[in-house]
Parts: structure tokens; C-alpha cells; sequence
């Protein structure tokens, strides 16, 4: 039976590489195939680098060999990331792999060597093996924001080795406002970049890398979440923004947060959730601290370095004052600052 697989292996080789076999291989006894590679779990590189040993084959040269790496052990057609057939006098055999590995894949490989009398032998397959990651960003990438009080901060990803027959990456970055481009660069080898002018103070951002390979081979990773850049000076105006996420609950956010300005006091600061009746379903502010004046700042935003872009005295988790959790539907934030007219904020809760 294992004779029937290997003809059958080296039929498909001569269907699909042109190779013009009359006869159907015989099994050679005492011949050895071996495959050595990278014995990690994990692949050093989405190239790694193979060595064919074909033991017992110096009397049968030029030898064929053909070497596969699959995403499964059997070797299906449909599993198959490289398979790669050449002639050689050699009998150990140096094999790099210009294409890139699936990223984040499991691998096997194996090979087969064919002598010029059409005898042949299989090496075992070896693996499973993981590919590493094409594609990694670091930081702003917390899944719950970032907050920075620089207008133009560094942005920091990685990407994994690749051998130089198949690199280097290549690097775009794009910085977007809302879905709409707001920075781009193009060429970058390195792995860092900083915005090349200032981004909007009070604004959130999102960012992401494309990194591609000379053979055309690319990835593109988007950021987690968005990231906000600070503001220091003092606001002039008092004003409510709207929550984010919304609607929400979110992929990465259980709770909906509010952002307010207090610019000069002008008097106790409330901030309630109403159902469309008008009837207040949770306070926010005052909170369990009870404060209800607050100095000339903002309010609402994670502190620089916390990881979140969002202080959660000021959020909204979809439950009412005796904690049971609302319908879902719309909610309106109703904020007011002193005798000044309320504003109002509209929202989507979707219920848990």
C-alpha cells in the first residue's frame, strides 16, 4: 500500500511538472530520505530553510527530488503551500522557501527522491509546525484605546523574519479620522513611524500597516481600536460629545462612554440616561462620588499610559438604577451644566 501512495505521489508529479516518465518508479530497499528543518514548534521564519539528505542514492544519480509543505498531514491538493520538483547530482540538498508560509498556519513537509533508474524512496512527514505571524501592530493597540497628549505620536509595529531571497517587507502606513484618511506613507523598511503633522487634539483615530513582500506576497493589519490625542490646554466650552462605542455593546467594549467639557463653572454638572418616555433610567453624574462641580477640564478620557481611552466613572452599561439590565433600543444622554439648556445625545442599546 505504501508503494501504491508513493507511485501515485510521483504519478502526480510527472502530470504536473512535466515529467517525462515511462514507467512507474520501483520502491528502492535500504535507500533513506530525510528532511531536516526547523525542530520548534515554531518556524523561525515564514521562510525557513530545508535540507534534503538522500542516503544511499550516490550510485543512482542525477537524483529528482520533490519537496512539499502542506497545511495538512495528508497532503491534499487543496492544503498544499509549496511543491517544488528539481534535478540534481547532489545528495544532500539545500532547499529555501521563497513563498511565504500562511501566516499563523500549522505545516507539514515531506519529500520524495527519484534515482535515474526510476527508483525511488519517500522521507517521513515531519510536523505539525506553527508559521508565525506575517503581521503584528504594538502600540497604540490596546483593544480598549489609547490615549496620548502629543500630537504627533510613534507608532510601533513588527513583522516576521523572512529569509533574503524572499524580503524585505515593505511598509505603508495610513492613519484615518472617522474611515477617512487623514495620513499615509508608503516605501517604509523600518518598523516605526511617526505622524508627519500634528493630528487633531479631541479626536479619535484609527491605523493600520500594509506590509508586503517583493513576489507580491502582503498583509494588512488594522489597529484594535481607536486611539485619542489629548488635548492639555483648558476647553472654553462646556459641551457633551457623543458616546462611543454606538450603538453598543461592541466587539471590544461592554459599556458606552461619555466624554463632556466643563469650560468656566457655571454650576453643578448632571449627566442621566432617559428612556424615549422621558423618564431617567440611570444617573451618571453625580456618580458614587457625588460630585456634581467640576473645574475647568475634560472629562470622561482614560488617563495617558492606562490603556483604555475611556474613565469608567463616566460610562453606561445598559442597566437601570436598581441594576437590571434595560431593553434594548434607543436611550437618550441628557447633560446639563448650570441654567444653560440641556443638550441631548441619542443612542443604540442592543441589549446582552
Amino acid at each position: 500500500m505504501m508503494g501504491d501512495a508513493r507511485r501515485r505521489w510521483w504519478g502526480a508529479a510527472a502530470l504536473c511538472c512535466g515529467a517525462a516518465l515511462t514507467t512507474l518508479p520501483r520502491i528502492l530497499a535500504g535507500q533513506t530520505v530525510i528532511v531536516d528543518g526547523p525542530t520548534a514548534a515554531l518556524l523561525p521564519s515564514i521562510t525557513p530553510s530545508l535540507v534534503v539528505r538522500a542516503l544511499g542514492f550516490a550510485n543512482a544519480r542525477p537524483l529528482r527530488v520533490r519537496v512539499q509543505i502542506a497545511t495538512s498531514a495528508d497532503f491534499g491538493a487543496a492544503s498544499i503551500a509549496v511543491d517544488s520538483t528539481f534535478t540534481t547530482s547532489d545528495t544532500t540538498i539545500a532547499v529555501q522557501i521563497t513563498r511565504a508560509l500562511p501566516s499563523d498556519g500549522t505545516v507539514f513537509w515531506r519529500a520524495g527522491v527519484q534515482g535515474a533508474s526510476g527508483l525511488s524512496a519517500d522521507s517521513p512527514v515531519t510536523g505539525p509546525r506553527t508559521v508565525p505571524t506575517w503581521l503584528t501592530l504594538i502600540t497604540p493597540n490596546s483593544p480598549t484605546g489609547d490615549i496620548f497628549d502629543l500630537r504627533r505620536p510613534l507608532f510601533v509595529w513588527k513583522s516576521a523574519r523572512v529569509t533574503p531571497a524572499a524580503g524585505p517587507w515593505t511598509y505603508a502606513v495610513e492613519i484615518t479620522n472617522a474611515g477617512r484618511p487623514e495620513q499615509a506613507t508608503t516605501g517604509l523598511r523600518d518598523t516605526t513611524f511617526r505622524a508627519a503633522t500634528n493630528l487633531q487634539a479631541n479626536t479619535s483615530y484609527r491605523w493600520s500597516v500594509r506590509a508586503t513582500l517583493p513576489n507580491g506576497d502582503f498583509v494588512r493589519v488594522a489597529s484594535l481600536a481607536s486611539f485619542l490625542i489629548v488635548d492639555p490646554p483648558l476647553p472654553t466650552t462646556t459641551i457633551l460629545y457623543q458616546n462611543f462605542p454606538n450603538p453598543f455593546p461592541s466587539a471590544t467594549a461592554f459599556s458606552t462612554c461619555f466624554w463632556f467639557d466643563v469650560g468656566e463653572p457655571g454650576g453643578a454638572v448632571s449627566l442621566d440616561v432617559l428612556d424615549l418616555r422621558g423618564n431617567v433610567v440611570r444617573t451618571i453624574v453625580p456618580a458614587l462620588d457625588g460630585v456634581t462641580q467640576f473645574a475647568a477640564g475634560r472629562y470622561g478620557r482614560g488617563a495617558p499610559g492606562a490603556g483604555s481611552n475611556c474613565d469608567n466613572r463616566f460610562v453606561w452599561d445598559g442597566t437601570a438604577s436598581d441594576g437590571r439590565t434595560v431593553a434594548p433600543g434607543v436611550y437618550v444622554a441628557r447633560f446639563q451644566s448650570g441654567t444653560g439648556a440641556p443638550t441631548f445625545r441619542r443612542m443604540l442599546f442592543k441589549g446582552r
